[in-house]
């Protein structure tokens, strides 16, 4: 409970109505303009209320193509086969056009669209109308469920695309077709669908190796349009309930479904776009067909009901409240890979503005020198540095970092230290004890940092730690319990460090001045990653190959969601509630995948007390 003592010092603003904590509160929908064809049974893919594309369909749309700018509705090239009922995948200026009908001209086949023209692309396996498509369109795509005429009829069925063919992977749980879903090839949802011809709400979520059944939808329908947003943050739209078409609109926070804001018009067999915060519903049977758009918006006092901890005054409720979130509640989803795949590399900064640096490169054969920076939904590649290395770590931002230690070859390390200004690499003095697979944490400007035990040899761990001060490294406290492959988190003057190599339980915390041994970790972490703070972190992956993840709230850790892929020598960064891993030691799998940790918000009263 907080007192008026405990939130002092906070700015306090007055609002008439909370701010949005779930990401969908306040929602609503608006009239949008007409599409030029009405129909039903049409594909649809789009970012945004101001960036879609809708194609296909029955009702006269047969081939025809348009394109929404959020504020009128422009008819561009059409497919080469007449579509409906079928799959959609990627966004206005990337699309993909997958089946449909299977007795139609359409078949298997699959179109790809490249902001001008559509051109056809490899084969399905297997014919369906009324699957459902997930993914970045001409790279990556799934294909799942539908319906097959006249026979096996309703299919569960779920095809993968590489880039170049499709290839059948693990079934749906529950067969149907007419569903919603989207997602990308390591993370999607299935929601709804037929049968019963009534609809259904089994839900299911996938890994990239299988589905996995979940809460189920609060209204059970078929008919449903593609729906919105990523597997974890997920909004569904009308549909047929079994006697009328339905206005519902539901969103997935990742583990529950909501109620939101209705549709103006209730429909299915309709085009959904966009994200969970912003798309459209387009044209469908109402009935009859119409032709109207609904744009999706959700209301917000510009981003601050993303600001964890805001203390604000309700003069509605007249309630003093805040912004928190809720441990364990957290969830992984994909981002888009690295460049250079890689493992044993260094990894620091947030969500949105992280790092990878040097390690491993693709067949842990040879190292890298190679640098490159992720800016919350792609990497790019940056100025290499000077030595190639792995074992390495190091701490910053995309504008200012440091990286430390190494590992030159089994038997010898090195304590080279490199800094980045934004432009380029500039060797600074090394480490008074050269180590690699080391612990750190920081600032972000990497003028406070720390690296702390370590291997000198595969055998030798030292206690030793050291400070950086913007220009040489000092000795000071030594750790209790010496380890390499232990991971860090926080600043240099408020840290904690975790598992490390016996394998380790332990978790030590620093003050500033010495360390001090704390709870322990539930599982044995080798290998792995962190981020976050002494107050409030996460650690994830190890070895061998594990996806687990435990969060810090300060005084105790609790298991929360997997990774998607299980992996060892992964970079990381961010906090308890935005986390990013990336990379990988493991050649089967990860070497480049990207994976983002999301915690939802929500809001509570503050009890003030009078002192």
């Amino acid at each position: 409970m907080a007192t008026y003592k405990g939130i002092k010092g906070f700015t306090v603003q007055s609002l008439a109505t909370d701010p949005v904590g779930a990401g969908v509160t306040g929602a609503t929908w608006s009239s949008g303009a007409d599409v030029n064809q009405a129909g039903t049974n049409l594909f649809g893919v789009g970012t945004s209320t101001s960036s879609a594309l809708i194609y296909g369909g029955e009702g006269g749309r047969t081939n025809q193509t348009e394109e929404y700018n959020g504020t009128a509705w422009t008819a561009l090239n059409t497919l080469n086969a007449s579509g409906q009922n079928g799959g959609s995948a990627g966004n206005a200026e990337d699309a993909a056009a997958m089946s449909g009908d299977a007795s139609s001209p359409r078949g298997v086949s699959t179109e790809f669209w490249d902001g001008t023209n559509w051109t056809e692309g490899a084969e399905l396996n297997a014919g369906r109308q009324q699957g459902i498509g997930a993914g970045p369109a001409t790279s990556a795509m799934l294909f799942f469920g539908g319906y097959t005429y006249p026979s096996p009829g309703t299919r569960n069925l779920t095809e993968i695309y590489n880039g170049s063919s499709w290839t059948e992977v693990a079934d749906l749980s529950t067969a149907r077709y007419a569903l919603a879903g989207g997602g990308t090839t390591t993370a999607a949802i299935a929601a709804g669908g037929n049968p019963p011809t009534s609809g259904t709400g089994v839900t299911e979520t996938w890994n990239g190796a299988a589905w996995t059944e979940v809460t189920a939808l609060n209204t059970s329908r078929t008919q449903l349009s593609q729906g919105m947003g990523t597997y974890n943050d997920f909004i569904t739209t009308g549909g047929y309930n079994g006697s009328a078409y339905v206005a519902n609109t539901e969103f997935w926070n990742g583990s529950a479904w909501t109620e939101v804001g209705d549709l103006a018009t209730a429909r299915g067999r309709a085009s959904n776009s966009g994200s969970s915060s912003s798309g459209l519903m387009v044209t469908g049977a109402s009935p009859p067909t119409i032709a109207n758009t609904e744009e999706w918006t959700v209301a917000g006092i510009g981003d601050t009901f993303k600001n964890e901890g805001q203390v604000y005054y309700n003069t509605t409720t007249n309630l003093l409240k805040l912004t928190k979130t809720v441990f364990g509640t957290g969830t992984w989803s994909s981002g888009n890979n690295m460049g250079t795949p890689r493992g044993s590399h260094a990894g620091f900064g947030t969500q949105s503005a992280s790092s990878a640096v040097s390690g491993y490169d693709q067949d842990a054969s040879a190292v890298t020198v190679n640098y490159e920076e992720y800016d919350g939904s792609s990497w790019s590649e940056k100025a290499n540095v000077n030595t190639a290395r792995y074992g390495v770590v190091g701490c910053g931002t995309p504008t200012a970092a440091l990286i430390y230690g190494q590992i030159i070859n089994p038997s010898s390390v090195g304590g080279l230290t490199e800094e980045w200004n934004n432009t380029s690499w500039s060797v600074k003095p090394a480490m008074n004890t050269a180590r690699g697979n080391s612990a750190t944490a920081g600032g972000a400007n990497a003028e406070a940092t720390f690296v702390v035990s370590g291997q000198v040899t595969p055998s030798s761990f030292p206690s030793a730690m050291e400070t950086w001060n913007g220009s040489s490294w000092t000795e000071v406290s030594e750790i209790n319990t010496a380890r390499r492959n232990l991971s860090g988190f926080g600043v240099s003057t408020a840290a904690i460090v975790a598992g490390g190599t016996l394998p380790s339980i332990v978790v030590e915390s620093w003050n500033g001045s010495s360390w001090t041994e704390i709870a322990e970790l539930n599982t044995a972490a080798d290998e792995s990653a962190a981020g976050g703070t002494q107050t409030a972190g996460l650690v994830f992956g190890g070895a061998p190959n594990i996806a687990r993840t435990e969060e810090w709230n300060g005084s105790s850790w609790t298991e929360v969601a997997d990774l998607a892929t299980g992996r060892n020598q992964l970079g990381g960064s961010g906090t308890t509630t935005a986390g990013l891993a990336f990379g990988a030691e493991n050649p089967s799998g990860g070497r480049n995948a990207t994976e983002e940790f999301t915690v939802p918000e929500s809001i509570s009263n503050v009890t003030v007390a009078s002192s």
